[in-house]
């Protein structure tokens, strides 16, 4: 896990002071947030607020460079307030955006990252289908909606975070698969439909511990775009899971088929998933973790190949469902 940054308290401080978000004469209470690559992350409480509070990085904290455009926290900003607006429940509240700065509801203390889940084996289907619902329930209320292509146009981010240190970073790397990559770019480039979150990932899902409540967070990258990115994603770190852990892999195999299905049930029709294109974006994902800019840190040296193994398989012979990627580990 990324360790957490010194937060410029004073300057927090004020910042709120003058949002009035906080008392001036009020104690206000600031803590670092571990985990943060893209962003300096911050619990901020005192009379009346309790948030997390986020500044964009313009050099991510990973080994290799890393830049990226900082204004990228408006989108988060945005792409949060619109999401809620569809699906109340499945995003924090945003109580403020301005000056560079985006405070947002802070989950309650009980709540755990779905990755957390996921590493301890504990593969919830009834979290995946929740999952798969509110996906299927942002995707269609975006599809074809003009003010989400005119607020949401801008991919700049994307390229920077996504497509340049992932499919662009691992198709220089395995020149023999540069092909197939580059028609999976190309594809999700012609595909302007919907809202897409660009990182709908376990760790970026927080999970009440009965598992009624999920929120979706770090939207910095959402963009309107491909709908199968975002399920490629979920799909994908479910098959990572199951390199890590072989021992759990019926459970994260059934988790992605519940994620899917809800997914299908929400879209109703109103826009199609080409299941090719989710294949390769899905092997592009797995090949970026082990060979693009930001590899899964819960990989062994031993896991690594079978990964690289399994996305080389899915890109060169892809089978004929995504799903079907859990029998090439068996």
């Amino acid at each position: 896990m990324t360790a957490a940054a010194t937060p410029d308290t004073d300057a927090l401080t004020a910042h709120l002071v003058r949002r009035g978000l906080v008392d001036p004469s009020a104690g206000v209470q600031v803590r670092p947030l571990a985990g943060g690559v893209s962003n300096d992350v911050v619990a901020v409480t005192g009379p009346g607020l309790d948030a997390v509070v986020k500044q964009a990085l313009g050099r991510l904290r990973v080994a290799e460079e890393w830049l990226a455009d900082p204004a990228r926290l408006d989108t988060e900003g945005r792409a949060l307030q619109l999401a809620g607006r569809i699906v109340p429940a499945a995003v924090p509240r945003v109580y403020d955006l301005a000056d560079g700065y985006l405070v947002i509801e802070r989950a309650p203390g009980s709540w755990v990252t779905w990755k957390q889940q996921l590493l301890a084996g504990v593969a919830d289907a009834a979290v995946a289908g929740q999952l798969g619902r509110v996906l299927g329930a942002w995707q269609r209320a975006t599809a074809g909606d003009p003010a989400v292509a005119r607020d949401f146009g801008d991919v700049t981010a994307f390229g920077q975070l996504r497509v340049d240190p992932f499919h662009r970073t691992v198709a220089a790397r395995h020149p023999d698969l540069a092909d197939v990559v580059e028609e999976t770019v190309q594809e999700m480039a012609a595909s302007r439909t919907c809202l897409v979150h660009g990182d709908y990932t376990p760790k970026n899902v927080l999970v009440a511990p009965d598992g009624a409540g999920v929120w979706v967070i770090d939207w910095e990258v959402a963009h309107l775009g491909d709908p199968t990115f975002d399920p490629a994603w979920t799909i994908g770190h479910l098959l990572l899971k199951t390199v890590h852990r072989p021992s759990s892999a019926a459970g994260y195999a059934a988790a992605g088929r519940a994620f899917l299905a809800a997914l299908h049930d929400a879209l109703d029709g109103a826009l199609a998933l080409d299941p090719r294109q989710l294949v390769r974006q899905t092997g592009c994902l797995l090949l970026a973790r082990v060979d693009g800019k930001s590899p899964a840190d819960y990989l062994t040296d031993e896991q690594r190949p079978r990964v690289r193994d399994l996305a080389r398989r899915v890109l060169t012979d892809p089978p004929p469902t995504i799903t079907d990627a859990w029998e090439l580990l068996a």
